[in-house]
């Protein structure tokens, strides 16, 4: 009897699984997995789309990348040009500065020279005063 019990149980157990499985038809399981597939490809398309776009993303950020070093490139170079120019006009103004001090010790000189010739003058002047004129001879 036991025996009996078993396969009793035994074919309903798969009486049952055979009457879960025809809840779905052929054709519903297939509209199911034609569904699917659809998702599946849009779901693929639409990572493509995206990949795509983060590799447009990634090469406009490259060429943002090369065009701001660039920039920082010619920013060094005008940095250095402007260093160059501040050590040129450094130069200039120490030359500035030796000329204007030359040209000073040059009109003190001219001025030192100028005394000197009037003071000498000034004594010729007493000194011919001083002198009477001589006759000249005929």
């Amino acid at each position: 009897m036991k025996l009996h019990v078993a396969l009793f149980v035994g074919w309903s157990t798969v009486a049952a699984c055979s009457a879960h499985a025809a809840f779905f038809t052929d054709e519903e399981a297939h509209n199911q997995i034609r569904q699917l597939k659809e998702r599946v490809f849009n779901l693929e398309g639409s990572g493509k789309q995206q990949t795509e776009t983060i590799k447009q993303q990634a090469d406009t950020i490259k060429q943002q990348i090369e065009i701001r070093k660039q920039q920082t490139r010619e920013i060094f170079d005008l940095q250095a040009q402007i260093e160059t120019q501040k050590d040129e006009l450094r130069r200039l103004r120490g030359q500035d500065e030796v000329l204007a001090h030359s040209l000073q010790e040059t009109e003190k000189r001219q001025r030192d020279s100028y005394i000197d010739l009037d003071t000498r003058l000034r004594r010729l002047d007493k000194l011919e005063a001083a002198v009477p004129p001589r006759p000249i001879k005929p």
